[in-house]
């Protein structure tokens, strides 16, 4: 039994250290100060980050922040771990803003003025600048290419249909959202039809010269919340599911089921199939 115990204290140990965000050091860079890296937990996530409703419903593990400074430079970085790979391009996809170059040292990055930001496995990684100067933004990448480096993941692949050539032309408006404070900071106006439903979802638009389609990716919890959704959307009738209707003030709406608690699901101004999507 104290054998049982002593193994089980290890393997707890060995996954905290696994789980450890691993910071900058003196050595990865020369002629730089690198500052003792603070770490953030779920009880003082919220003194750090007056925004941290968007973190905290992706699944927010721990978050380590550090500042690295030249002589004429200084940059702050944020590494956050999130409770999946799905959850890190979440926060990534909801934040990104004016990007200057983007998919540079990762898949799903963005690089601006003022920012580096990136979905790198679980991690949500910012690299900062007050200033924008140009000292600060060429080291961006080597900075952010270093947290990668000390604290490797696996790449993270989109699920189907997103990585199909008619969806790439429009991945940069591709969104992960897994609850309300995803869908408030979002542009696609499907609030309302996700009240009291609980579910994960990947949504994209795509802009038309005379329509726009928004088409998703949803998987729900429970058939319940499926079938709440479906009628909050208006894809029943005495309660019944039907594949499609255009009796939401003239919009259309559509729907397909991938498995039992997945579906497709698009809007658009004019009728347009998901099977034309899909082709």
């Amino acid at each position: 039994m104290k054998t049982l115990l002593i193994l089980f204290l290890v393997l707890c140990f060995e996954r905290g250290i696994s789980q450890a965000i691993v910071p900058l050091s003196g050595e990865d860079f020369q002629e730089t100060i690198v500052g003792i890296p603070d770490n953030y937990d779920l009880t003082s996530l919220l003194s750090y980050n007056d925004d941290a409703d968007l973190f905290l419903e992706m699944g927010f593990q721990s978050l380590m922040v550090q500042e690295i400074a030249w002589e004429q430079t200084k940059l702050k970085v944020e590494v956050y771990r999130l409770g999946s790979p799905e959850a890190a391009f979440g926060v990534f996809s909801l934040s990104k803003n004016k990007c200057i170059y983007r998919d540079t040292i990762a898949a799903f990055d963005c690089d601006g003025l003022y920012q580096y930001m990136a979905a790198y496995g679980s991690f949500f990684i910012s690299v900062s600048s007050e200033t924008g100067a140009a000292g600060a933004r060429d080291r961006y990448l080597r900075v952010a290419g270093k947290v990668m480096q000390k604290n490797q993941q696996s790449t993270f692949q989109l699920p189907e249909p997103f990585n199909q050539p008619q969806f790439q032309k429009w991945r940069t408006n591709l969104i992960y959202v897994q609850g309300s404070v995803g869908l408030q900071n979002c542009l696609i106006p499907w609030q309302n039809i996700f009240l009291g439903v609980r579910f994960n979802m990947y949504a994209t638009t795509f802009t038309k010269p005379d329509n726009d389609i928004w088409f998703a990716r949803i998987h729900f919890e429970t058939p319940d919340d499926q079938m709440r959704f479906l009628e909050l959307a208006g894809l029943t009738m005495n309660g019944t599911p039907v594949p499609n209707t255009n009796a939401n003030d003239g919009i259309y709406r559509e729907y397909k089921s991938v498995d039992d608690l997945t579906i497709y699901f698009l809007q658009s101004q004019e009728p347009w199939p998901i099977s034309d999507l899909l082709k």
